[in-house]
């Protein structure tokens, strides 16, 4: 199956180690950027990010430097294996400059992946790392707590709307389909009428038939029985004359 990579990079105002703890660690994952993240921090282990929108597996870690992911989304093709997703750490101007090879993308979608890490990750990820360096880990914990909060709040205030939506989808499907079932009842129906036409005009052809045989028969006996006069009468006449 064809395949596409991307390169991204972008720099945040914190040491490659805090960097490197908080992309492997479920709630600061969840955090920085607003969806819920689930992760195992170790070889192996398995991870989903964005609400299960985003699984996969580590393969490689080298702590505070780099981290090897087998990734995929729910939009891959299910025949599609895992991409391969490379974070690397490295440390510039007092920062971090976070770099991103992924490779391995389904043909297609790669510039779709690539303007995700960048909206749905580098612009929120400033955001949490610049909030927390002006008010400090817990307040910003908090913080950003409560707009993942809200943010879930809104998802399941659409999921529900979603829910609804199907619920009447189905009743009009439910309504469609009984719609369906009574015209298929009416042909059946209209199909046994005709039929009980037909077996009628079968039944009175028959008998009409039979009428025909009769009458038939009824002319045969009746010629062969004048016959027979017929043949009594001119032998009577034959022994009369005889007799003179």
């Amino acid at each position: 199956m064809p395949t596409e990579s991307i390169h991204v990079s972008a720099r945040f105002p914190v040491t490659p180690d805090e960097l490197f703890q908080a992309w492997l660690d479920s709630d600061q994952h969840s955090l920085f950027t607003g969806g819920r993240a689930r992760i195992d921090p170790s070889v192996g282990g398995r991870f989903s990010a964005w609400a299960d929108y985003i699984s996969g597996r580590t393969l490689e870690i080298e702590p505070g430097r780099r981290i090897v992911q087998a990734w995929r989304t729910i939009e891959f093709p299910l025949e599609a294996p895992d991409s391969r997703l490379e974070a690397r750490f490295e440390e510039e101007n007092g920062g971090t400059r976070l770099i991103l090879e992924h490779s391995g993308i389904p043909e297609g979608q790669a510039d779709h992946y690539e303007e995700g890490w960048i909206s749905t990750y580098f612009e929120p990820m400033q955001r949490y790392f610049r909030w927390r360096g002006a008010n400090g880990t817990g307040r910003a914990r908090k913080a950003v707590a409560k707009r993942a909060v809200a943010k879930r709040a809104g998802t399941k205030a659409r999921v529900r709307k979603a829910a609804g939506r199907k619920v009447v989808r189905k009743a009009v499907g439910r309504k469609v389909a009984r719609k369906a079932v009574g015209r298929k009842v009416a042909r059946k129906a209209a199909g046994r009428k005709v039929a009980r036409k037909v077996v009628r005009k079968k039944v009175a052809r028959r008998t009409v038939r039979k009428k025909v045989v009769r009458a038939v028969a009824r002319r045969k006996m009746v010629r062969k029985a004048v016959r027979r006069k017929v043949a009594r009468a001119t032998a009577r006449t034959r022994q009369a004359r005889a007799r003179r």
